[in-house]
């Protein structure tokens, strides 16, 4: 997957972009993407937000007792994406628990909206696998880019 990332002027971006082709193998028999693939595609989109606004996943992996894990994840497929198509994953946090986080990516090909995916995810103490609070740090960062959050509202682009 090809996927870039370039920062703006605005210190808190509510979304991150990133693009990919779609190759081969993330279709199915009939040429369409297969549906796995958009969890893949929403997890980078994710990835690329929480990188972009300055949260040092491996650092905070490694060296924290730290771990974020997918609860729950919902598709809705609107159309499909096929073999060799540019696809735009749009990736924000819809909604910040204490513990827990709500993500959305719409995947659009163009300006045709191909799938949409919510995903929650769960703070938890790696050793333990036990759900713990978000950090005061994790958690500011996931304030400031909430989708609703005020301020500039601005997209990390390609």
């Amino acid at each position: 997957m090809n996927d870039r990332t370039t920062s703006h002027d605005c210190a808190a971006p509510s979304a991150a972009v990133i693009t990919c082709r779609v190759i081969f193998g993330d279709t199915d028999a009939a040429g369409n993407v297969y549906h796995p693939r958009y969890l893949e595609m929403a997890e980078r989109g994710r990835n690329e937000l929480m990188r972009a606004v300055g949260l040092d996943l491996r650092r905070m992996f490694e060296h924290r007792r730290l771990g974020l894990a997918l609860r729950s994840a919902h598709m809705k497929f609107h159309v499909p994406a096929l073999f060799d198509d540019c696809l735009t994953i749009r990736t924000a946090v819809e909604r910040l628990g204490a513990a827990s986080s709500m993500w959305v990516s719409r995947i659009r090909r163009g300006g045709t909206l191909v799938c949409t995916v919510r995903a929650e995810l769960v703070c938890l103490d790696r050793f333990s696998g036990q759900p713990i609070l978000y950090p005061d740090d994790v958690r500011g960062i996931f304030e400031r880019v909430r989708a609703d959050a005020p301020g500039c509202g601005q997209e990390i682009v390609p």
